[in-house]
């Protein structure tokens, strides 16, 4: 009994957490939309979702599957027309680096999309650290480079101070692994879309699913290539975000 009183509490307390984090998210990325391109007409609105996803240009370009155009189909999805269906098999835009697929390398860019680094950074660090937007260049394997300067922190007198612990020390985090990033993929597919209220399905779009897709790909690796690519991957995240990880294990918030 006492078991399963503790099991339920764990899953109240996941389910606050993702809740907390979608919560946050979707007006965090309404910013950074805003910030990063010329002021979207009509202006999105970080408080309610109520005509984003495919209702609006510009969070519909994002997560737009690779298969398809968005100018081109966008009434088709918006209509549910059964040769544009979206679901958990096809990546978004939002999943490579500035949003640009190369259909003959479709790994190009996977999963190096400045927006992703910022929902990662804003959920296991803090909102502080996406003020930070450089992403190291594919072809930098420089790892002082590739690794992010951290912010600097505004010191407080000692009546100021208090303690708190960012997610990532909080979960024990010491590096990047394929489930934070798959759990930081659907945290971002769900801010972006129209969806008021979870649900692992919606419509055509199963959530679940999504997410072990992208464990999929980055676990069942069936050549040394595939494997050789996941390892840099890995590293290249690492890389890029072990200086805010490591700065915010070790360091008091103020």
């Amino acid at each position: 009994m006492n078991f399963w009183l503790s099991f339920t509490k764990l899953n109240k307390g996941a389910d606050g957490a993702c809740g907390d984090n979608a919560a946050r998210l979707k007006i965090a990325i309404v910013r950074w939309i805003m910030s990063s391109q010329l002021t979207p007409e009509p202006a999105l609105e970080p408080w309610h979702k109520t005509g984003h996803g495919f209702y609006h240009d510009a969070t519909a370009q994002l997560i737009c599957p690779v298969d398809y155009d968005w100018s081109n189909p966008r009434e088709n999805i918006c209509n549910y027309h059964p040769d544009y269906l979206v679901t958990a098999d096809c990546w978004p835009f939002f999943l490579y680096r500035d949003e640009c697929y190369d259909p003959e390398n479709p790994v190009k860019g996977l999963f190096k999309n400045m927006f992703l680094m910022k929902a990662f950074k804003h959920i296991f660090t803090s909102p502080s650290s996406t003020n930070f937007e450089s992403i190291p260049d594919d072809t930098d394997n420089n790892p002082r480079v590739l690794a992010a300067e951290p912010p600097l922190k505004h010191q407080k007198g000692p009546s100021d101070r208090h303690s708190h612990s960012h997610v990532a020390s909080l979960i024990g985090m010491k590096s990047v692994a394929p489930c934070t990033i798959a759990y930081t993929v659907v945290q971002l597919q769900f801010s972006l879309s129209s969806c008021t209220s979870w649900h692992v399905i919606n419509k055509d779009f199963n959530y679940e699913a999504f997410y072990n897709n992208i464990l999929t790909f980055f676990e069942e690796c069936h050549t040394e290539w595939d494997k050789a690519e996941i390892v840099e991957l890995l590293l290249w995240w690492n890389q890029y975000v072990s200086a805010f990880i490591k700065f915010h294990i070790s360091s008091p918030t103020y």
